[in-house]
């Protein structure tokens, strides 16, 4: 006597994984985060002349450009994409020479090393290595158009 065909088990229905739809979501967010970045990135002018030969403002420039932007704007003006967004006291205009937190070489390096307390500027020296808070801070000068201090191109402490 033949036995008949077991009936089918309850766990073997076939049902279809969330992984390719969670997969597919994180990549349509990824494509909508670059289409946005994209079209909302600050354009960037070419370096001003006086800067292209000189690697250390270069290295400035660079800093500049990927982290104080969003705030500073890509002249140092102030006017950054964020700065609308806060409220409160004007984001500070670098262009101006005029630094209420102080124009020394010092001065300069302790505000982007550890920002200002009780305002918007964030300190830097936990994400930039001290080359790089240098050049940031020489760049600072050079969009002042004021000449960049030689003390800041030394490793040597201030």
């Amino acid at each position: 006597m033949s036995n008949p065909d077991p009936a089918p088990s309850p766990v073997s229905q076939t049902t279809s994984s969330p992984l390719p739809w969670i997969l597919l979501g994180l990549v349509l967010m990824l494509v909508s985060g670059a289409v946005g970045y994209l079209s909302f990135a600050p354009e960037v002018e070419p370096p001003p002349m006086e800067i292209r030969d000189d690697d250390f403002l270069m290295e400035g420039r660079s800093v500049f450009l990927t982290r104080c932007v969003p705030c500073h704007g890509t002249s140092g003006k102030g006017n950054g994409p964020l700065s609308a967004s806060f409220g409160g006291e004007q984001i500070g205009d670098l262009t101006d020479g005029k630094w209420k937190h102080g124009d020394k070489p010092a001065d300069v390096l302790r505000v982007i090393r550890v920002g200002v307390p009780g305002s918007r500027m964030a300190a830097w020296g936990p994400l930039l290595d001290e080359a790089q808070i240098r050049a940031v801070a020489g760049y600072c000068y050079a969009l002042s158009r004021q000449p960049v201090p030689e003390s800041l191109r030394k490793a040597e402490p201030l």
